[in-house]
């Protein structure tokens, strides 16, 4: 099959942040030093033009997406740099989509204009919530006001594919103030919503202050109530559902993640990315300095993953998706008959309901209440 042998998605991570959010714990820092962040783009650049750790040839319309940290905390100019290096070494080509994540706070018309003029044609803005209380306690930069005013600036500016993040159970909200941010962010007509209930993750901020009871999380029945909202309210919206955390109008899903979801391979490049072969993860080094300083000899870290592995993967990334897992491409990519190899362990979900297997498609999926038991579900496959 040509899309598991070809780089169907690039991504390019930006470790770069005007502050970190008390509950981040992903590879980014606060930074302002402008040198640090040019040396930080011919780094990337180097890596680029070198091939990085996925050597597959690239398909025409691979997807394109700048993640960070904050993306929007580059200087244009670098971002301008990177974008050309990418298309000068067939990376970006005729991409069917190319993503970038902004925070409000980031944002201004000039600075979103030149981000289209460079070919970036989605936008991805970390809005969280839409109150201030709420975002002054994680940590973000921006008000709700500025959320708001970066969604107008970005229409303005070309965008016509627009993307908000939400977190709910966050410290001090409330089913009401998650409905208010909820109606807010959906007046604007934004296409493309994903929600994620707050993690805490062990070592931010965020987890300290609740472990020392200066902050307190929303019980569970109150995240309970907080994801049943989400879920009824974006559907009453006229926002498909297709992914656990994904929510779109009219076919506007991402096309970059979908390449992950469908388990097919990507190519990576920056501090501490992640690329995918088809058979092997590779991670680029974590730390800034050292992925300055190595670029373009890095030393990649290898995982090389057994057919177990692989399998598990496939199906616990596909069954993510509402549309569920083809178990005819299981048995071509995997040779393996999920519904008899698992059929002891999956027959409880079938009985619940969770799981659903249509006969016709030879397709399986959870069903509307299976997805909030996924985790369940992904056991079965995880631990092969």
């Amino acid at each position: 099959m040509k899309k598991n042998t070809e780089i169907q998605a690039v991504y390019v991570h930006i470790p770069f942040c005007v502050q970190k959010c008390s509950y981040c714990d992903f590879a980014s820092s606060a930074c302002h030093d402008i040198q640090v962040m040019e040396r930080y783009t011919a780094a990337l650049c180097r890596e680029i033009a070198a091939g990085g750790a996925v050597h597959l040839p690239v398909a025409e319309q691979a997807t394109i997406y700048f993640g960070g940290g904050t993306p929007s905390t580059l200087p244009t100019e670098c971002i301008a740099k990177i974008v050309a290096a990418l298309k000068q070494y067939g990376y970006w080509q005729k991409s069917a989509e190319a993503t970038i994540e902004v925070n409000p706070g980031t944002a201004d018309l000039t600075k979103l204009q030149t981000l289209w003029e460079l070919g970036f044609d989605r936008i991805s803005f970390g809005i969280q919530s839409l109150n201030n209380e709420e975002l002054r306690t994680i940590g973000r930069i921006h008000s709700a006001e500025e959320a708001l005013e970066a969604l107008t600036l970005a229409k303005q500016a070309g965008f016509n594919r627009i993307s908000g993040d939400l977190i709910y159970a966050l410290p001090g909200q409330t089913p009401a103030s998650l409905r208010k941010t909820l109606t807010g962010l959906t007046a604007t007509g934004i296409e493309h919503i994903s929600v994620y209930g707050l993690i805490l993750e062990e070592g931010t901020p965020l987890y300290q202050l609740v472990e020392q009871g200066r902050l307190s999380l929303p019980d569970e029945d109150v995240a309970a109530d907080m994801y049943e909202l989400v879920q009824s309210y974006l559907k009453e919206q006229g926002y498909q559902r297709y992914e656990i955390s994904n929510y779109a109008k009219a076919g506007q899903y991402s096309r970059h993640n979908m390449v992950y979801w469908r388990y097919q391979p990507y190519a990576a490049f920056g501090a501490a990315a992640c690329g995918f072969d088809g058979q092997s993860r590779y991670i680029a080094p974590s730390r800034v300095e050292a992925y300055t300083e190595q670029s373009p000899k890095l030393q990649y870290e290898q995982e090389r993953l057994t057919h177990a592995e692989l399998l598990g993967e496939f199906m616990f990334m596909g069954l993510r998706k509402t549309e569920g897992v083809s178990l005819t491409e299981v048995r071509e990519r995997f040779q393996v008959d999920v519904l008899t190899r698992f059929a002891e362990d999956l027959q409880p979900f079938f009985q619940r309901q969770l799981l659903i297997y249509d006969a016709a498609g030879d397709n399986l999926r959870l069903s509307e209440a299976g997805m909030e038991l996924g985790n369940l579900v992904f056991e079965i496959f995880v631990t092969v």
